[in-house]
């Protein structure tokens, strides 16, 4: 791919990702005070706990989505991708129609099985129960259809993967509305999601085959040295791991509060959790796109592009993820109240873990888009392995005494105890040292993150009128900009500015433009 080319197809992606990331903090901020107001806390907290338990249903795929997306980026030649796709339909249909049959026999052989989702009040066990069952059924049933989205990334139009994945935000804040318009209960919300999840992914296969005719199954071809089904599926055996592992960290906290705590007490988390997740993603939204071109550009063996764009985007999208931490813990408190009421607000200790949380992903999400291009291995499965089984253990033992700032303490513990260090060496071992960090700068901004956070929580904690709150921490968010600044490499400092420039052209270049 020459250069032209692939930075247009990073923008397209980048733009269409910011595009699908507004539209979901869109449907967040309407749905949530919605469903708050028309559920209440304990039966909102249920729902927030399905939709926990619905992220590990969709990830029952086994992985072959991914494995999916990255055998087809990797392979040039369209009879492949063909094969490939075909591959891919057929293990999710499979896997679909066998998972059905487990959760019908599981429901049948053991009734009990709700208390898995904590302590959910008796009156409500049989409501969440059938809305699990119908969620889980038709999740199952749209599984097959996540190859088509799948398949738009990996051929390089992550833009089109962008945007059903914001429609399915939009469907599903339909499927709410529709619920409070008829005054549904949960199992109605759950039937309309998820045929609005299958309608979107039906509509996504029609569009793939109508644009991409080269692309389309032929059931009857054979074609030598075209990826089989057990590479698809060994290579979506990894993915699935790495998801267990990210599902573990981002979705488990509401289960363990639901146990410890009760339902009631997971609205505030999640609601809190929501905000700084949806900041994550907005940060990391800008290299989405990277991972199918990193992939592309390992074959080609075109390090030095990797290694550029690698060092390029990390420090500041490690700025932007320490302005979210030191901004969270001034401001998060007065958003929520104002957003929700003060029952959505999880406290000053959940604030500063979540915080961290998301300024250490913002570093490891520049790193998983180069793993990721380059397809895990079994010593990355372990590792996001290890960073699960810390979150659940740290979360569980601190959830006693500390309540919900104990389980955010174990989602920021595990992080910085497991991938923040581990990902960097094992790029620089895989690559055989050709693509490294520059730790220097991360090293030097982590000191200013953690001196400007420090000086957060002083007036977060000692401050009680929110003037002066909000005064002092505006003085302290532009220091650390300015100090962020002067340790950014003189080539990220050119970028930024060649990119401001770009959106906002003087007025003598303009005048010279109309000549």
């Amino acid at each position: 791919m020459i250069e032209p080319n692939r930075k247009r197809t990073l923008l397209l992606g980048a733009v269409s990702n910011y595009g699908s990331i507004f539209t979901s903090a869109i449907v967040t901020l309407i749905s949530v005070p919605i469903g708050l107001h028309y559920f209440g806390p304990v039966r909102y907290g249920i729902w927030f706990v399905m939709a926990s338990i619905l992220a590990y249903l969709k990830m029952a795929d086994f992985g072959i989505g991914l494995s999916t997306l990255t055998h087809i980026a990797q392979s040039p030649e369209s009879s492949h991708q063909r094969v490939i796709l075909r591959h891919s339909i057929n293990l999710l249909l499979i896997i679909g129609s066998l998972l059905i049959g487990v959760i019908l026999i599981v429901s049948y052989l053991f009734p009990s099985w709700i208390a898995i989702m904590g302590k959910i009040p008796s009156n409500f066990q049989k409501e969440a129960a059938i809305s699990v069952l119908i969620l889980g059924i038709l999740t199952f049933l749209q599984m097959p259809t996540t190859a088509f989205t799948a398949a738009f990334s990996g051929l390089q139009k992550v833009y089109w993967n962008r945007a059903y994945g914001a429609f399915n935000s939009i469907a599903s804040l339909v499927a709410l509305l529709v619920t409070v318009l008829f005054q549904g209960n949960l199992v109605t919300l759950a039937i309309f999601t998820g045929v609005g999840s299958i309608l979107v992914g039906i509509i996504s296969g029609i569009h793939l085959f109508i644009t991409q005719p080269d692309i389309r199954p032929r059931f009857t071809e054979k074609i030598t040295g075209a990826p089989s089904n057990k590479l698809i599926f060994t290579s979506g055996i990894r993915f699935l791991a790495l998801q267990v592992a990210s599902l573990i960290i981002l979705s488990t906290d509401n289960v363990v509060i639901s146990h410890y705590l009760g339902p009631e007490m997971v609205t505030p988390y999640a609601i809190t959790f929501k905000i700084f997740l949806m900041c994550m993603i907005f940060i990391n939204g800008s290299i989405v796109a990277l991972w199918p071109l990193y992939g592309q550009a390992s074959e080609n063996n075109n390090w030095d592009w990797i290694q550029r764009t690698y060092n390029h985007v990390t420090l500041p999208l490690l700025v932007a993820g320490g302005l979210v931490w030191i901004g969270g813990i001034i401001f998060c408190k007065q958003f929520i109240n104002l957003w929700t009421g003060p029952t959505g607000y999880a406290g000053l200790l959940t604030v500063f873990a979540l915080g961290g949380y998301v300024y250490l992903s913002t570093f490891g999400g520049s790193n998983a888009s180069i793993v990721n291009g380059l397809n895990p291995t079994n010593i990355v499965v372990i590792c996001g392995l290890i960073e699960a089984a810390l979150n659940i253990g740290i979360s569980i033992l601190l959830v006693r005494s500390l309540g919900l700032g104990g389980v955010a303490l174990g989602t920021f513990g595990a992080h910085l105890a497991s991938s923040s260090w581990f990902y960097p060496l094992y790029i620089r071992y895989r690559t055989s040292k050709k693509i490294s960090i520059e730790i220097k700068p991360i090293l030097i901004h982590a000191f200013i993150v953690v001196l400007c956070v420090v000086l957060s929580l002083t007036v977060g904690i000692n401050i009680e009128r929110d003037w002066a709150r909000s005064a002092l921490g505006v003085a302290i968010i532009i220091l650390y900009l300015l100090m962020s600044w002067k340790v950014m490499p003189i080539s990220s400092q050119n970028r930024i500015k060649m990119f401001f420039t770009g959106m906002f052209p003087s007025k003598k270049i303009q005048a010279g433009s109309n000549l």
